[in-house]
């Protein structure tokens, strides 16, 4: 029996998350849950016992292991920790996080640095897919500094690209769920709701604001304090779901965190969430608002990044609708509004009349260091192992 863990809190994209080694902690999943609930203070929304951060974005770990998967380097486990709720959430990837995971393989000698750039090949096991990671190292040791600025976070650092090009059906295991690219379904309270469901790296909802009664323009903060707009929302994500496949899985939290549902509108001006500075229409593609886990997210998450470069660039989709009215080569680099600002993506698809669609590159640039270490003391004492 044991009351402390060896931990590394590290930020990665505009995320933050307390990494543990799978061989410290239960391989059991109800016994993991506890153990993090404990070691996160949870259930309270500040967290004030624990090391969560009392934010959604900032309530996350990372469970590190040896790889399962020949074609992988290494394992991660992400767990979203619940804050006002006893729940941990296992059913979906954090995307910011692989960043920090692939420092952090790195940075542990769990794979050898190469000049240059190391690739680590991240096997989420949350969803069974893989993603390439592309970790800039000199003098043997991974770089932390650079010159890349991302949206949510403040200052600089080094680029860490993203590829999840291999990463898609990561919740279904379809990229499209409903078989079509668009569906009109409807929901209980709303009626017939004209929508897009994209499974990529995470399973993606896709209206337009005015299915909701919104701008499109709304604050994470706005959304959260409307009750009215979150019923709305979730109806829309639990018809969907539902026809999913998911009704179990979404009965049985309190809090579900996907499907996610993504608000998208045409380019608009606007101020950011976090320093209010402006964010021109003129730098945009779309706009988009997320919503799962019982909030509104701050920053866009890389898998829904991902996920939404990918809808772009598949024929019909209610996000491919509105980028055919911008501006474009359809090779060029994509640009999201979210609340904190802006996110770019690479994503190259071939698409053919009558055959799938054919992902050449996905890519997301993310920046991630490292910001403790040490050893964390619980409330109860565990046993570790299966």
């Amino acid at each position: 029996m044991r009351d402390e863990l060896p931990f590394v809190l590290m930020r990665g994209g505009t995320s933050k998350g307390v990494f543990l080694r799978a061989d410290d902690v239960p391989g059991d999943r109800d016994r993991l849950t506890r153990v993090l609930l404990d070691l996160f203070g949870s259930p309270d929304r500040r967290q004030i016992d624990g090391l969560g951060g009392a934010d959604k974005l900032t309530s996350k770990a990372a469970i590190i292991g040896r790889p399962t998967r020949a074609d992988t380097d290494i394992g991660y486990l992400f767990g979203q920790v619940g804050t006002v709720r006893a729940e941990v959430d296992y059913q979906l990837n954090c995307g910011n996080l692989i960043a920090a995971v692939g420092l952090y393989a790195i940075e542990e000698g769990l794979i050898a640095a190469h000049e240059g750039s190391t690739l680590v090949r991240v096997h989420n096991v949350n969803t069974d897919r893989v993603v390439h990671v592309q970790v800039p190292v000199q003098g043997g040791k991974p770089l932390w500094r650079g010159d890349l600025a991302i949206a949510g976070v403040p200052g600089t650092g080094a680029p860490i690209s993203l590829d999840f090009s291999r990463a898609l059906g990561a919740i279904t295991g379809r990229l499209l769920p409903t078989g079509n690219a668009m569906d009109v379904i409807d929901v209980e309270g709303l009626g017939p709701v004209e929508l897009s469901v994209v499974d990529g790296a995470n399973l993606a909802i896709y209206v337009q604001p005015g299915v909701l009664r919104m701008t499109g323009l709304e604050t994470p903060d706005e959304i959260d304090a409307d009750a009215g707009l979150r019923s709305r929302i979730d109806a829309i994500r639990k018809a969907v779901a539902y026809r999913c496949g998911l009704r179990g899985y979404w009965d049985a939290r309190q809090a579900p965190s996907t499907p996610m549902l993504l608000v998208v509108g045409a380019p608009a001006d606007y101020r950011s969430c976090t320093q209010g500075d402006p964010v021109a229409a003129a730098d945009l593609d779309l706009v988009l608002r997320q919503y799962a886990s019982g909030a509104a997210s701050k920053a866009l998450a890389g898998t829904l990044a991902a996920t939404t470069g990918l809808a772009c660039r598949l024929p019909g989709t209610v996000p491919q609708r509105l980028l055919a009215m911008a501006r474009g080569n359809p090779d060029r680099r994509l640009a999201f509004g979210h609340p904190s600002g802006i996110i770019h993506v690479q994503a190259q698809v071939r698409s053919r009349p009558g055959a799938a669609p054919t992902i050449d590159r996905l890519v997301v640039q993310r920046t991630a260091r490292r910001l403790a270490q040490g050893r964390a003391f619980l409330k109860e004492a565990f046993q570790r192992g299966a």
